[in-house]
């Protein structure tokens, strides 16, 4: 048996699942970004997204709180809830965007570098 395709625009399965594999890691790098990607780039998407993680968490801790208020007999859990949601979604989009103003910017020499760099080097000894 050979190992070439029977007819010329044939492929072998192997080579099929290969190219689907590909094709989804391409359609991924192209649609889903982080917070952080998304603030980069500029636009009102990493506004948004950052938004989003402050809302949703303020309202699934609330909830969390209002549950633990029916369970306890509270009135106050709730309200801490919604703070502490609202303070980690806060938080979590601040590491977001510190992790892509980290990648974004390149360090920056020093004046003092920038002269010892444009020497000639060091003297050669003898």
């Amino acid at each position: 048996m050979s190992s070439a395709p029977n007819e010329p625009g044939e492929r072998r399965p192997r080579d099929l699942r290969g190219m689907s594999t590909r094709m989804r890691d391409n359609a991924r790098k192209e649609t889903l970004h982080t917070a952080g990607e998304l603030v980069e780039r500029g636009g009102l998407g990493g506004g948004i997204a950052v938004l989003l993680y402050i809302v949703v968490g303020a309202v699934f801790w609330s909830l969390v709180g209002w549950f633990l208020d029916h369970l306890l007999g509270t009135r106050w859990i709730v309200i801490a809830g919604a703070v502490f949601g609202a303070a980690a979604g806060v938080y979590l989009g601040y590491l977001h965007m510190r992790d892509a103003l980290n990648r974004s910017t390149a360090p920056q020499k020093t004046p003092s570098e920038t002269k010892k760099s444009s020497g000639m080097g060091p003297e050669p000894r003898v």
